[in-house]
């Protein structure tokens, strides 16, 4: 189970390096075979590169999300753009030394987020003067940081990375959550609904931030991230079969989150969700544990069934919502890495894994 966080999915190479490889103890150093997939936000883009990348060999599949990681979305350098967004206009890509070869390109983007830009303004005003709303609402429309960001390299990522036909044939059940973005409901997307029209529309609306990137349409509807609703989706792994479940969620201990001196609005909004998703994934837990208890005790449910829950997750500070946006190829190395000594090192009693026998690593 793949779970949202941005930039932070790094951390979800690295725990599956581990485990595919036959060097966690938790899988008693045995290479993990993977039955399911449940997945949100950047967890279902690694679920979906993993899911075309498969050819009965997981680590061959591990290794072919790292390459991506590596060499198609870290940006080599600071001022270098990374391979999921681009800002709008973007100054700094002037500084790159190797555009000097094409300099057509920055010169073309430029035209094209100039255009973009003054058309989106003259709506906003547009909308400021004639709107119906109070003043203050028709002010604060004005302002939308997802218009000087482009989600148009992650779009191409996608693209370039994901094959709706080996997702579709896959005998590994794919479960993909997005958001409607008109009515808040979760929908839930299996290994049928990655058509070759519309896979790359649920990869990137799984992943879209709001107030970041836009909604992706699919079938017509806005979607945006499932992380928004589920970002830990326990419950459609769960209903998928699954009975070991290897859950990677990328929320660090909220203790681990220093209180900065001097707060801004990005670190309260950041810490917000830090907060709610350990909520609610602690809620999902406890009902899983009620569940296992039940049937410990005999009192067996129609469709319920005992589950093991393995725990990873970082413990430490990982840049809250701006490190969601920091695809920077050294802390992209260092999250993976991170990762991969957690399940290393994995301890079920020290991460509360639930119903695991005391034999268990």
């Amino acid at each position: 189970m793949l779970s949202g966080g941005g930039a932070t999915g790094a951390f979800e190479l690295g725990v599956l390096k581990a485990l595919v490889s036959g060097r966690a103890p938790v899988t008693r150093n045995r290479p993990l075979q993977i039955d399911s997939i449940a997945a949100t936000s950047i967890g279902s883009f690694n679920a979906a590169v993993l899911l075309s990348n498969y050819h009965e060999r997981w680590d061959e599949a591990v290794a072919a999300l790292e390459s991506v990681w590596v060499d198609r979305i870290a940006s080599p350098r600071a001022i270098s753009p990374n391979g999921v967004f681009r800002y709008r206009p973007d100054f700094l890509r002037w500084f790159d030394v190797s555009l000097w070869l094409t300099p057509w390109q920055p010169v073309r983007e430029f035209a094209g987020d100039a255009t973009y830009l003054a058309r989106d303004w003259m709506e906003r005003v547009s909308g400021f003067v004639s709107g119906s709303g109070g003043l203050a609402h028709r002010f604060v429309e004005l302002f939308d940081m997802s218009t000087f960001i482009t989600p148009e390299p992650s779009e191409q990522l996608v693209r370039a990375t994901v094959s709706p036909a080996r997702i579709r044939e896959s005998r590994v059940q794919l479960r993909v959550t997005a958001t409607q973005w008109k009515n808040g409901m979760l929908r839930l997307f299996a290994n049928p609904d990655f058509t070759d029209e519309s896979a790359a529309g649920i990869v990137r609306a799984s992943s879209a931030i709001p107030g970041f990137f836009p909604p992706v349409p699919i079938g017509g509807e806005p979607f945006v991230d499932g992380g928004v609703v589920l970002n830990t989706p326990l419950k459609p792994a769960i209903d998928a079969g699954a009975d070991e479940l290897h859950v990677i969620y990328l929320d660090p201990e909220l203790g681990a989150v220093p209180l900065r001196p001097v707060g801004s609005t990005i670190d309260t909004i950041g810490r917000m969700f830090i907060a709610s998703f350990a909520s609610t994934m602690k809620r999902d837990l406890a009902v899983a544990a009620a569940v296992n208890r039940d049937i410990a005790a005999g009192r067996r449910r129609d469709g319920h069934r005992s589950v093991t829950i393995h725990l990873y997750h970082p413990r430490v500070d990982t840049g809250g919502a701006l490190g969601m946006l920091d695809f920077s190829r050294q802390r992209i190395v260092e999250l993976a890495e991170l990762g991969f000594r957690d399940a290393i090192g994995h301890d079920c009693r020290a991460a509360s894994c639930l119903n695991v026998s005391r034999s268990h690593p």
